[in-house]
């Protein structure tokens, strides 16, 4: 083997990151980071939850169709209740916090949950939320179903990119 058939450290390293920047948007397109749970368990204990896209979908999922304010239609939400999410970590709130990535937050009652039962979702007419699409995670309930949450004030819990549930 000869020189001109080893490629140097530098032109290497041209090819890697050329690699990267070509792949890199496709990348980021299908990631989705991961949904964050504080609180206190039924037993007291603190906990700290990190759930990805995927152990979220290994929960019992939901789905829900209805219309909302910010496009035109009905859409068909796939998720886990936020309820159910709840008891799987043994959490029993009075009031829960969510965080949004723009740092939005909002707090949602424990007769919120149970009166309107929202999903976390996860999908939006059978694709993912992605984060510029509201995603990856979205507090939504059914106004079909409910038509009080078309009130602004109900509206505004129906927070989208959430990135930390803290259950207080």
């Amino acid at each position: 083997m000869n020189e001109a058939d080893v490629m140097t450290a530098t032109q290497l390293g041209r090819v890697s990151l050329l690699i990267g920047l070509l792949f890199f948007p496709f990348l980021s397109w299908a990631y989705a980071p991961p949904l964050k749970i504080n609180g206190i368990d039924s037993n007291g204990k603190q906990v700290a939850i990190t759930l990805s896209r995927g152990e979220i979908e290994q929960l019992p999922q939901h789905k829900l169709s209805t219309h909302l304010p910010w496009f035109e239609g009905q859409a068909r939400f796939e998720g886990v209740r936020l309820s159910v999410l709840l008891t799987t970590f043994s959490l029993e709130p009075e009031r829960i916090s969510f965080t949004a990535l723009n740092d939005y937050q909002v707090d949602v009652s424990q007769e919120y949950i149970e009166k309107y039962q929202p999903l976390v979702a996860i999908k939006k007419n059978g694709n993912y939320l992605k984060v510029r699409d509201y995603g990856p995670y979205w507090l939504v309930a059914s106004i079909d179903d409910y038509p009080e949450l078309s009130e602004t004030k109900q509206l505004a819990k129906m927070v989208w990119q959430i990135e930390l549930i803290d259950v207080k």
